[in-house]
């Protein structure tokens, strides 16, 4: 029975994390058209179609999708013998791909590691809970920064910081002199909600169901981007985890009394991978970073932005 070469199979995983061919090139320090021909004769040996080329870059097939769960686990092995054969401990080269649900929480660790370890080369990706997720699981991704990430036998996780849900008030808003709000408050007021798979949305949800409220909003927005830029513009109340970001302009963080809980904001990766120097590092960074003391963990909630 004919099999797949190693080459074929090292081109496949390349192209399928980082969805182009060019890029899988410059990882592999090999040409574009030397990665399509690897693609394209595993390809046709096999009679499937691996990939669906978009505007966008190149996509996974379901055949794909399959096939790169079966060996993405290859890719991660060659990048840590690499890790480890090149930086004996120092750490001084490697790769950290990083996907996030927020900037704030994310963004702040990054800095500190590379502070620690300036060499490595860290790729950083953003979207919902779910998108993140996925990322993790498909091996896209070597580490995620969100907030109540999933736990289980295949997920190793550990808590960075704690946040609080909060309102997003326009500054020109009679509430942004409130010190707190009640979600009944918000009855009557243009609201920013988002759409998707977003954890915010989700929180919020549970805590309007618990009251027993139906709010309408006025917008449904994709990201935590365009409910900031629409409630500086004054259009309504959003929503945000207060350590999500330190963008400043036009709004006031109003408390919300009826969500006094906190949520903690996760690092996580999958466990077959913890055994990776870079990511052992990244973690034990953030380990430092707990130990600094209490007000590293809860982010401190300023009136004014």
């Amino acid at each position: 029975m004919k099999r797949p070469t190693a080459a074929q199979i090292r081109a496949f995983n390349e192209v399928a994390a980082t969805g182009s061919f060019s890029a899988a090139g410059r990882a592999l320090g090999l040409s574009q058209p030397a990665i399509t021909a690897q693609v394209k004769t595993l390809e046709e040996s096999f009679a499937v179609r691996l990939f669906e080329r978009t505007a966008h870059g190149s996509e996974l097939t379901a055949v794909g999708h399959r096939l790169f769960h079966c060996t993405a686990a290859q890719r991660d092995v060659e990048r840590d013998a690499t890790e480890i054969l090149l930086t004996a401990r120092a750490l001084e080269i490697g790769e950290l791909s990083i996907a996030a649900g927020a900037p704030g929480p994310a963004m702040q660790q990054v800095a500190r590691f590379r502070q620690r370890y300036p060499g490595i080369k860290i790729d950083i990706s953003f979207g919902n809970w779910q998108e993140v997720v996925t990322a993790i699981r498909d091996r896209r991704a070597d580490l995620g920064v969100l907030t109540a990430a999933p736990s289980g036998s295949e997920m190793y996780r550990e808590p960075l910081l704690y946040q609080s849900l909060v309102a997003l008030v326009p500054q020109s808003h009679p509430y942004a002199k409130r010190a707190s709000l009640r979600l009944s408050d918000l009855a009557g007021q243009s609201l920013l909600f988002r759409s998707g798979r977003s954890q915010t949305q989700r929180e919020l949800n549970l805590a309007l169901r618990a009251q027993d409220l139906s709010l309408t909003p006025l917008l449904w927005l994709e990201s935590r981007e365009a409910v900031f830029e629409a409630a500086a513009q004054g259009l309504g109340i959003g929503f945000m985890f207060d350590a999500a970001s330190r963008r400043e302009g036009g709004i006031v963080r109003v408390p919300l009394s009826d969500i006094p809980q906190t949520f903690p904001e996760h690092v996580f990766c999958l466990r077959t991978k913890m055994g990776s120097p870079t990511i052992n590092a990244f973690l034990e960074t953030a380990g430092a970073h707990r130990c600094d003391g209490e007000d590293a963990l809860q982010p401190s909630l300023n009136a004014k932005v």
